[in-house]
């Protein structure tokens, strides 16, 4: 695949930057993370030690329907969110579990938040989320012809409301109130790709 080509020669080319990995130590295993003590060596060959987030991979699904207005909505998802305390509004997103493939999990997430099948789910961008300290990525995908035909199926402690949010509107407030998840604006600047590259 062009982008695995691309970051290889990007990383042979900036090799004199590169830390070699020596060890690792778990340090505690919190369920969807794990912290990590990772001994590497400089290209000096000065050895320290950091913490890294071992972390699954995530998902994003963006997906857009018209209301009955006939406006182009984002079908998002309204959550509180313990780390922040507060209630987001968010595209559908979840884990990618051990083995599952990312294009599976996202077929997963879509239907379990929304009760939503699409006739294609299109990846339209991945992203390391912080690679200062975590080693995962966020895979963002496009639902294609979408159809919510089913009912919810959450997961233990999820409550989680549907909404249709005018594109517009997302547009607008982007950043403030609700609209404040920062996966959920790297997925909107997917979307903003994606459009002008089939139009």
């Amino acid at each position: 695949m062009k982008k695995e080509t691309d970051i290889l020669v990007f990383m042979e080319k900036n090799k004199h930057l590169v830390w070699k990995q020596n060890s690792r130590k778990l340090v505690k295993d919190f369920r969807i993370f794990k912290a990590v003590e990772v001994e590497s060596i400089s290209p000096e060959g000065e050895k320290s030690v950091f913490v890294q987030l071992d972390s699954p991979d995530w998902v994003n699904i963006v997906c857009t329907v018209k209301n009955d207005e006939g406006e182009d909505c984002f079908l998002m998802v309204r959550q509180f969110r313990h780390g922040s305390a507060s209630i987001t509004l968010e595209f559908p997103a979840g884990l990618v579990d051990p083995g599952e493939d990312p294009l599976e999990a996202a077929k997963r997430e879509l239907l379990e938040e929304t009760g939503t099948r699409a006739e294609e789910l299109v990846l339209i961008g991945r992203a390391n989320p912080d690679p200062a300290f975590m080693n995962n990525t966020c895979w963002t995908y496009m639902a294609v012809n979408p159809v919510t035909d089913m009912k919810q199926s959450l997961d233990e402690h999820e409550l989680i409301d549907v909404e249709l949010v005018p594109v517009k509107k997302y547009e607008a407030e982007m950043g403030n109130g609700g609209f404040i998840n920062a996966i959920t604006i790297l997925a909107y600047t997917w979307y903003k790709k994606y459009r002008k590259e089939i139009t």
